[in-house]
């Protein structure tokens, strides 16, 4: 088999399909568990919470906001997400997402403005459980792709 080089740009759009996919699988899944009489939220909260634990444990190495937000923004998601780093300190630690291919999809699938803030809801469950890996840290989203915003705006500050 022949080796294939993709560009930046090849790759980030394959990942970013790949996101719309598992958005999508996502939005059917809950969809699925509300016909069967599931608490989906709960459910979605537990599954993606220890999702992101996991991820978190992998980054136990950071030791403050900044680290966090540098680990947090390695990898092909950087480049998915449209991310900026926009502050890596000691006391805070700031991301912007320019695009999410999560509330692309939903859109497509032709969900309602109140579904799409309450699927990202349940998919942030990820991000914070991430950061509860570190108790020390708090984490807010004082803007939101989701919500009409500009962009998702993660700030991780110390408590």
């Amino acid at each position: 088999m022949e080796e294939k080089i993709y560009t930046q740009s090849e790759l980030t759009e394959a990942v970013r399909l790949a996101i719309q996919d598992r958005a999508t699988w996502f939005y059917l899944l809950l969809k699925a568990g509300e016909k069967q009489g599931v608490d989906t939220e709960k459910m979605a909260y537990d599954a993606i919470t220890e999702f992101g634990k996991i991820k978190g444990r992998k980054m136990a190495d950071a030791k403050n906001p900044g680290e966090l937000v540098d680990k947090i923004s390695e990898g092909q998601g950087f480049y998915a997400f449209g991310m900026e780093r926009v502050k890596s300190e000691e006391k805070v630690g700031e991301l912007k997402f320019r695009h999410c291919a999560l509330v692309e999809a939903w859109k497509k699938l032709g969900c309602s403005p109140e579904e799409i803030k309450t699927l990202c809801k349940l998919a942030s469950f990820g991000d914070f459980g991430i950061v509860s890996c570190f108790p020390e840290l708090k984490l807010e989203f004082p803007e939101l792709l989701s919500h009409g915003d500009d962009c998702c705006h993660m700030v991780i500050t110390k408590r």
